[in-house]
């Protein structure tokens, strides 16, 4: 398999992933008592739902780890208390608007974060 094509299969993975792309089918495997397995449709704009939802949990543990933070030193730089962080983390709340955008570059380019915080 070339490169490229590898590249272009990683890429529809993580839109996958983040809900940017619903998958054209999706299927739940379920464990039958007899030792088989069942096959079950799932609807395709579900899935991209939860796998947006789930990308969005995430969003907040995996910008702070890109940063080599501290949960409180990364509150001090986002400008949120940090219980906010703390609800974000643990999934109690999703951040919305510019916080979500700043998480998003921070987990993609962490050393722009940086470089505009200790600005």
């Amino acid at each position: 398999m070339k490169n490229s094509e590898l590249t272009a299969i990683h890429a529809e993975i993580a839109a996958l992933r983040s809900g940017k792309t619903a998958p054209s089918r999706a299927w739940k495997l379920e464990k039958r008592p007899d030792g088989g397995v069942r096959r079950i449709a799932l609807k395709p704009e579900a899935v991209r739902k939860a796998n947006a939802e789930k990308e969005a949990l995430r969003l907040a543990q995996d910008a702070r780890a890109a940063l080599k933070v501290t949960q409180k030193d990364f509150a001090a730089l986002l400008g949120i208390s940090l219980r906010t962080l703390h609800q974000w983390e643990q999934g109690r709340c999703k951040p919305t608007g510019a916080a979500l955008t700043l998480l998003r570059v921070a987990r993609a380019n962490p050393k722009a974060v940086m470089k505009a915080a200790c600005a």
